[in-house]
């Protein structure tokens, strides 16, 4: 028989104490709310982390730049998973049981989860889109294809969301205690776009190795930050949707924070890796690559709708086969 655990908080008056008592059905179910509770502070520790320790790449490359809609993806997916996951400790947690949350309220949040989770993977995913035509010279049947495709994946995480969420079950302090094998479609959806997303940057990146431009730097950075981020969000997504097999749900929600921290570091790390390497290249005192073994690279300015750069490779082998980037800047 499941024993009750109790919360001990001191009141206004001294001497005097208030109880607070609230209890699990099993212990698997208290251990994985436990889980849960650990696994948010860590995401969230190591986002904070990464955040600071970058906080002063994004003064000297992010914030002198004109407001642009990249910029403004930048922030997105730097901030706004970082502001989602607080109020999300007082979900589920220790703490809940001094808001008394109804079971409506308790919906309401996962409602929240679920809108913050797909917007910033909408968000992170179009920092790659972006990434991926730009590796295709934006060709119009790769571009066709991709938003297609990212259609399809949108599709799929709301009708994943949609048949979910009603039947997500919580306790008395919105701890999840059981998730819908139906959510399984929302992870799918995401997993499968950034799949074709990644096949799309490794044939481009065979393709440049065949036809020798594929040391070009420019090249290397894209399929570089493509690569890396491709597996550690492919990492979490499987091994978050692996939770939802598992007999206790009550753990389901162990890697949900770290989607959230992860796709904010993919997104925010990709950018910034590529305004710095566009800084370096425009910055005459550094050292660029001998024209006689590396294309050119050309950086061009436009002032008047904010800095925008186009960045061109000419080789004397090919001018036709080599990749370009023209994009808004950070």
């Amino acid at each position: 028989m499941p024993s009750p655990s109790v919360a001990l908080s001191s009141g206004s008056i001294a001497g005097k104490f208030e109880f607070v008592y609230f209890h699990f059905t099993s212990v698997n179910e208290a251990a994985g709310t436990q889980a849960v509770d650990r696994s948010f502070v860590a995401a969230l520790a190591f986002l904070t982390w990464d955040i600071l320790i970058t906080f002063d790449d994004e003064v000297e490359l992010i914030w002198p730049r004109a407001w642009s809609s990249m910029k403004g993806l930048y922030f997105f997916v730097r901030y706004v998973p970082l502001s989602a996951q607080l109020p999300l400790l007082l979900v589920g947690t220790e703490l809940s049981p001094h808001f008394h949350f109804t079971p409506y309220a308790c919906y309401v949040w996962q409602i929240f989860q679920g809108v913050v989770a797909s917007s910033i993977v909408v968000a992170v995913d179009i920092i790659l889109i972006l990434r991926v035509c730009a590796l295709y010279h934006r060709q119009r049947t790769i571009r066709g294809g991709v938003f297609f495709l990212f259609l399809l994946e949108i599709v799929g995480m709301v009708v994943g969301l949609a048949l979910s969420l009603p039947g997500i079950q919580f306790d008395d302090i919105c701890a999840v205690t059981f998730i819908p094998h139906s959510l399984v479609i929302y992870g799918l959806a995401s997993i499968l776009f950034q799949t074709i997303l990644f096949a799309l940057t490794m044939y481009k990146f065979v393709q440049g190795a065949k036809n020798g431009w594929g040391d070009i730097p420019i090249v290397k950075l894209l399929i570089r930050d493509g690569t890396w981020a491709f597996f550690l969000l492919f990492f979490a997504d499987v091994s978050q949707l692996s939770l939802y097999a598992l007999p206790n749900r009550s753990s389901g929600e162990v890697l949900y924070p770290w989607l959230l921290s992860l796709s904010s570091f993919c997104g925010y790390r990709v950018l910034l890796n590529l305004r710095r390497y566009a800084d370096d290249v425009n910055d005459p005192e550094a050292k660029l690559p001998d024209s006689q073994t590396t294309p050119s690279l050309h950086f061009k300015t436009r002032t008047s709708r904010g800095d925008r750069y186009t960045v061109s490779f000419l080789s004397a082998h090919s001018m036709a086969s080599t990749p370009s980037l023209d994009s808004q800047d950070c």
